[in-house]
């Protein structure tokens, strides 16, 4: 048998380059694979990176587009996504939640609420509110509008989420926020109404309905903050004709609104803002764009909440009052004086910060957020801690007028006060620093001021997992009625003369930033 015929023939090896070449289309291959996995692992997940133009195969709301996380609002809020964010990836025994042994009562008169974007928080805590306003859409468009949304939450995740919630606290009502403030990039303009584009707003309502009942809300948050003076009657039509199709549904609306204190009545006037069919009437100190288009008697004809965005007394953005608590129970008096008269208690609620700002008292360093552990890291260090605050006498006794300028030249604003807000002086970097921050001690006191006045409630602005765990202990027993009453207020009349710091802004335009303190762009405190 010759060679060719041999049932054995001998078998030459693959040259070099033969084997270099498999081995790089195997590569190439496998690479291919897992590239295509993962962009679709990360397309379905619930933190997408990319902002997409289109809505992703499966979305149930063609008109809602999923993004990454929204630019948000305030400082505080800013920085917790980027906390959040950064932070390893859990396992799942460690996401796991404990169960608590209670439920919130659903009778109680004073219920508790919070706006949020931090997740874990919201699964962590859930069992201590009424409510939850997961902090995830706003709108579509910039300076011009379609009438639909984006949601920071993919279809998927809304679906699951809204179910984890629940069955983590079957009693909770899920009402997420829509979210936009004005500024030279963003408008709320047809989503409105403007410019005779009722078809648009009519479509707005729309996506707004189908997407409460495509995942199962109790309702939805309206905030639409910042609107120039010509947008109030065109913003009351759109909020009373959503409030009507809501309703017809059986589901809830609120209203998140800018803090009012009532205007001596020797200082009272008239708007009158171009466009509108009557004057706007000036009742209230907060004469700048936003307030003006919040009408409270009007907005609570129609919502089942209006929640009252009181904060930012003090914003770290202005020079001007400086140094302040947030939401001290001098200026939460005023705005509760104002509010009650034009909305009854049982839908009034005051948004609470969950947050603080540390200043520069001698140098021109920035302000910063604080947090529960940021005030821990600074006690760990040399600092004088206050509660409650008295600015002048502290400027009196360290005798630090002169070099404080930062803040002793505000020195009048806070003359008869003490917050009971904390506060922490201390240096850093060869600066002297003060920072006000929240815990439970200032948190309770400020519950005890609203339940006297019989609010319906409070909200956080915002629920982070970085809050002081003592208000959590505090909330466990008022979601469960067990705190003891409070001695009732008697009804206060609108001041004569001037007696609270005029708020600026109640919250910073929103900008997309790459650092830690992403802010808004232009002026408050809350912006996607």
């Amino acid at each position: 048998m010759s060679e060719s015929q041999s049932p054995n023939p001998q078998k030459h090896p693959l040259s070099n380059v033969a084997k270099y070449s498999l081995l790089f289309t195997s590569w190439f291959f496998l690479s291919a694979i897992s590239f295509y996995l993962g962009m679709n692992l990360m397309q379905n997940s619930g933190s997408t990176l990319v902002l997409k133009d289109l809505p992703k195969t499966g979305n149930t709301n063609p008109s809602v587009v999923e993004a990454s996380t929204p630019s948000l609002g305030t400082p505080s809020e800013m920085e917790t996504s980027d906390q959040t964010e950064s932070k390893p990836t859990t396992s799942v025994e460690e996401e796991v939640m404990e169960t608590p042994n209670f439920l919130p009562d659903e009778n109680v008169s004073f219920r508790s609420s919070a706006w949020s974007t931090d997740w874990t928080a919201m699964k962590k805590t859930v069992h201590l509110y009424n409510e939850i306003h997961p902090f995830i859409y706003t709108m579509k468009g910039g300076l011009s509008n379609n009438g639909e949304l984006i949601s920071s939450w993919s279809s998927s995740s809304r679906k699951e989420r809204v179910q984890e919630l629940r069955a983590l606290n079957p009693k909770v009502k899920i009402i997420p926020t829509i979210f936009r403030w004005e500024n030279p990039k963003e408008k709320i303009q047809e989503n409105i109404g403007m410019g005779g584009r009722n078809d648009i707003r009519d479509h707005h309502i729309q996506v707004i309905v189908n997407e409460i009942l495509t995942y199962g809300y109790d309702g939805i948050d309206i905030d639409y903050e910042g609107m120039s003076c010509d947008k109030k009657e065109k913003f009351e039509e759109f909020f009373a004709q959503l409030a009507k199709e809501v309703h017809k549904k059986g589901k809830l609306i609120s209203v998140a609104v800018h803090p009012k204190t009532p205007a001596e009545k020797s200082k009272r006037k008239e708007l009158h803002c171009r466009g509108l069919s009557k004057p706007i009437q000036l009742d209230f100190r907060e004469n700048w764009r936003g307030p003006t288009t919040h009408d409270y008697e009007f907005l609570a004809k129609h919502a089942d909440r209006v929640k009252i965005m009181a904060y930012e007394l003090h914003p770290r953005k202005y020079h001007n009052p400086g140094p302040g608590p947030q939401a001290p129970n001098v200026w939460l008096k005023d705005i509760i004086t104002y509010a009650k008269k034009r909305v009854p208690t049982h839908k009034l609620y005051m948004a609470i910060p969950t947050y603080g700002y540390d200043w520069a008292l001698n140098c021109k360093a920035s302000a910063k957020a604080i947090y529960h552990s940021d005030a821990q890291r600074i006690k760990a260090g040399v600092h004088k801690n206050r509660q409650p605050t008295d600015i002048n006498r502290i400027l009196n006794e360290e005798n630090k007028v002169a070099s404080w300028k930062n803040l002793s030249k505000f020195s009048d604003i806070h003359k008869n006060r003490a917050y009971e807000d904390p506060s922490l002086w201390y240096t850093s970097g060869g600066c002297d620093r003060v920072a006000f921050y929240m815990n439970r001690r200032a948190f309770e006191e400020k519950m005890n001021l609203l339940r006297k006045y019989d609010l319906g409630g409070f909200s956080f602005w915002q629920l982070v997992t970085d809050n002081d765990p003592e208000i959590n202990v505090y909330l466990s027993k008022l979601v469960q009625g067990k705190i003891p009453p409070v001695e009732k207020a008697k009804e206060e009349e609108e001041p004569k003369e001037e007696t609270t710091i005029q708020n600026l802004e109640s919250k910073e335009t929103l900008k997309v930033s790459d650092s830690k303190s992403k802010q808004k762009s232009n002026s408050k405190t809350k912006q996607f």
